[in-house]
């Protein structure tokens, strides 16, 4: 039963992909962090499914950029971190993310003012021992 739920979560993230708009975010840019963060369950769903597809692509680089972001988990961590969201757009380019998330993101940039922002974790620790453990 998961390996169908897989196959049509996959499915849907190609079909998504293809069919989405075009995005113009900067990735970088404090508003969208603020964004990302206060939306991140629905990005983590959309990111988490469209990943099977990272490998068709991403390059080598990018590959191995987000395979150490995930902590080689396969998945988005439950919550996001500092280091994640400073290096997510070194990993995956941002037209791919445009893609991906930028509906989410777009809409809550145009029709949203968050004024409680969650803090996060730095994530700097996390990424060290990851790190090290890949070496």
């Amino acid at each position: 039963m998961s390996f169908l739920k897989g196959i049509a979560s996959t499915a849907g993230a190609a079909f998504s992909i293809a069919t989405s708009a075009t995005y113009d975010i900067d990735w970088k840019d404090i508003k969208v962090r603020e964004a990302v963060i206060v939306h991140w369950k629905e990005v983590k769903e959309k990111a988490d499914a469209a990943l099977p597809l990272a490998g068709l692509r991403l390059t080598k680089e990018q590959k191995t950029k987000l395979d150490e972001l995930l902590k080689h988990q396969g998945v988005f961590p439950n919550e996001p971190t500092d280091y994640l969201l400073d290096n997510l757009p070194d990993a995956i380019p941002p037209a791919s993310l445009n893609r991906i998330i930028g509906g989410v993101i777009d809409d809550c940039l145009k029709n949203h003012n968050h004024h409680d922002i969650p803090t996060i974790a730095s994530g700097i620790e996390e990424a060290e021992v990851a790190t090290a453990a890949a070496h």
